[in-house]
């Protein structure tokens, strides 16, 4: 059976390294311009170090476009996702909704966890978005501490779409030491690799770790067999099962910057300017050589001047430099290069690279131009509407992948028990992303609810009727849904019930005591009457 299990992994493995074979190439010369994991500078054999990235910018924008995506779809620094329930009913319940708030805040808790890495893997993720066009991303339970994060090379990984165009498959061939095979897999290492680290502990082991859907779900049994993905482990070098497990959750997703149909890789910004990045590396060559051409050009000397070689030494005194015309027997050589011409094309072919990593379009959202607040809204909201889909489609396959996984790992901690009653009716969940995006596309609705307000409030001065056209604890709801304010601060409609039937009970005892002096007075004017 092991053996079946190792030619079957071997061979899905063969197919996944002819699939994304095509891509290589134009990864490896784009890493190599991004100066990330490349072979940018090489030793030959006499020693020697060629310089082969002769321009920065690539690095530049690559370093921009990761800070700013980062910035606008997972900000350290505030809530950018809200965990909902699909059933718009059920919001309407204070014990759903401080569920899910709960559920979310447990979420960001674990997730910067100061062991979980999240931050700082996400730095390399969106580089490796940057310039592969994906990156897989891996959420794994740290056993009785958490979760961590880690963003796995993406030379390591093949991966396969199904049919409605999501990673669900992922094969990881990476290498590993004979002593860090022997930590990780522990009493379940084979005699092979226990040999291995007996000869060599430094010696190199490949490896492979596949993950795919199962398709033999067993759900009577309680063990790994009834998770929705298998888990296999093989020794690639030897040829041998180590051993299987499974996840109730995808562990690995893979977000794209900008996927190709039917496909498990995409384009990214990187190989969009893939032939500007070659060109202005070749223009950063030559106006190097040019320049040190122009600066320390050849001399010309005439042939039977004897002290010839010493014109090219910083203040020497060269003895029959000069005819006897007094005209110089030494000159430099001329090129004719017109430098500036070739650093005005680089710099357009900047511009276009820049581009192509939205630079242009990031920087305008932080430009403080003078403009009207109404223009500035405009302005803001066409930059959204651009931005939107890109940013949705990276948040919508990184987080909500992620999200899935730290809930199933959350949950078996026990967190989450304490479900409300309606949400197990209908318990599906869905995420609201919070984005500096998502909010300057609803900041068009929000100014128009403000100026409505502000309008209505203006115009009741002279009818004041108009005022009971709006529903103002709708339109506070509204408001706070946008600024995202916890539900805590905000009455539910049970309480807001409460209060009202309280008020008009202490207003009803008010009317009472109010009342007591008259009806005293009255019972005594009318027993002095003799009533």
């Amino acid at each position: 059976m092991s053996d079946e299990r190792v030619k079957y992994l071997s061979s899905r493995l063969d197919t996944l390294v002819d699939k994304r074979l095509p891509y290589e190439p134009y990864w490896n010369k784009a890493a190599e311009m991004c100066a990330e994991r490349s072979k940018i500078y090489i030793k030959e054999t006499d020693g020697r170090i060629v310089q082969k990235l002769f321009d920065s910018t690539a690095i530049s924008a690559l370093t921009y476009f990761c800070s700013s995506l980062k910035s606008i779809i997972a900000p350290s620094n505030q809530i950018y996702q809200r965990i909902k329930s699909s059933d718009p009913d059920l919001e309407k319940s204070g014990k759903v909704r401080a569920f899910l708030e709960y559920v979310n805040n447990m979420i960001f808790k674990f997730r910067y966890a100061a062991r979980s890495n999240f931050s700082a893997e996400s730095d390399i993720m969106f580089r490796q978005i940057g310039i592969y066009g994906q990156s897989p991303w891996m959420i794994e339970e740290d056993v009785g501490r958490g979760i961590w994060y880690k963003t796995i090379p993406m030379d390591e990984v093949y991966c396969d779409v199904n049919r409605t165009g999501k990673v669900d498959v992922v094969y990881r061939m990476y290498e590993m030491t004979a002593a860090d095979a022997i930590k990780q897999f522990g009493n379940k290492a084979t005699a092979r690799i226990k040999e291995r680290f007996d000869k060599n502990p430094s010696s190199k082991i490949r490896f492979l770790h596949a993950i795919e859907p199962r398709q033999d779900i067993n759900l009577r049994k309680k063990d790994y067999s009834s998770f929705a993905f298998a888990s296999y482990h093989v020794n690639l070098d030897d040829k041998e099962f180590i051993y299987e497990s499974g996840y109730r959750t995808q562990p690995i997703v893979v977000p794209h910057f900008e996927p190709s149909a039917g496909e498990a890789y995409g384009n990214s910004p990187a190989l969009k300017a893939f032939n500007d990045l070659l060109t202005i590396n070749e223009m950063g060559k030559t106006v190097l050589r040019v320049g040190q051409l122009q600066a320390n050009p050849a001399l010309l000397a005439s042939s039977n001047m004897q002290n010839a070689q010493r014109a090219g030494i910083a203040g020497a005194v060269v003895y029959g430099g000069l005819d006897t015309q007094g005209k110089p027997l030494v000159v430099p050589m001329q090129y004719g290069n017109n430098l500036s011409i070739t650093v005005e094309m680089q710099n357009l072919i900047r511009q276009s690279i820049e581009a192509a990593f939205l630079k242009p379009l990031f920087l305008s959202l932080t430009q403080d131009k003078q403009m009207t607040a109404e223009e500035a809204r405009k302005r803001d909201a066409e930059k959204a509407q651009i931005l939107a889909p890109m940013a949705e489609r990276i948040s919508s396959e990184w987080l909500v992948g992620t999200v899935e996984r730290e809930i199933d790992i959350i949950r078996a901690y026990g967190y989450f028990d304490d479900v409300p009653d309606e949400l197990y009716s209908d318990g599906a969940l869905k995420i609201e992303f919070e984005s500096g995006v998502t909010h300057l596309q609803r900041a068009g609705e929000i100014q128009g609810l403000f100026e409505t307000l502000e309008s209505a409030i203006s115009m009741s001065q002279v009818d004041s009727s108009i005022l009971d056209r709006i529903d103002f604890d709708a339109a506070l709801k509204v408001i706070a849904d946008y600024k995202g304010v916890p539900s805590a601060v905000l009455r539910t409609d049970e309480q807001l019930q409460q209060l009202g039937e309280a008020r008009a009970q202490a207003e009803q005892a008010k009317a009472l005591l109010e009342a007591a002096p008259v009806l005293t007075q009255s019972m005594k004017n009318l027993k002095d009457a003799g009533v």
